[in-house]
């Protein structure tokens, strides 16, 4: 558990301490996005994004044991997929709320460009670039 923990922490601390610039704000404003579910944690759309997001950082940790920082990490993102399936299901609870349909909207379009980010990343990851490109450790830094 410990090390589940140190993972996380590591990933964090390379995205906002490790990543260049505009990686980094890109990573802010993703992280921040889905964090204000917690702003409309009574409504089950949030809850549905806390759990995906939740689960998103389990997956990433457990690949960053197993490959480090590499580009696959982006690919616990899939889970959003499923996640805004279903919430074009419920469009009409959506925008009977204007400000979680805001909210939402603003979380699809952040989502939606990270997961072609994060396609790009995982096809360059099977074309062949597999060596972590960050680490933690600073000697380790590439």
């Amino acid at each position: 558990m410990v090390k589940f923990l140190k993972n996380i922490l590591e990933i964090f601390g390379v995205v906002y301490l490790r990543f260049r610039i505009v990686p980094r704000l890109w990573c802010v404003w993703l992280v921040a996005v889905n964090a204000a579910s917690l702003l409309f944690i009574g409504h089950i759309e949030a809850q549905v994004v806390l759990a995906a997001t939740g689960i998103a950082v389990v997956i990433q940790a457990l690949i960053y044991n197993k490959t480090g920082f590499t580009r696959i990490l982006g690919s616990a993102h899939i889970l959003w997929v499923p996640m805004f399936a279903w919430m074009a299901t419920r469009l009409e609870t959506i925008q009977a709320d204007p400000m979680l349909a805001l909210w939402l909207t603003v979380l699809f379009v952040t989502n939606a460009v990270s997961l072609i980010i994060d396609a790009i990343d995982a096809a360059r990851y099977f074309r062949g670039e597999r060596t972590p490109h960050y680490s933690w450790a600073e000697t380790q830094t590439a």
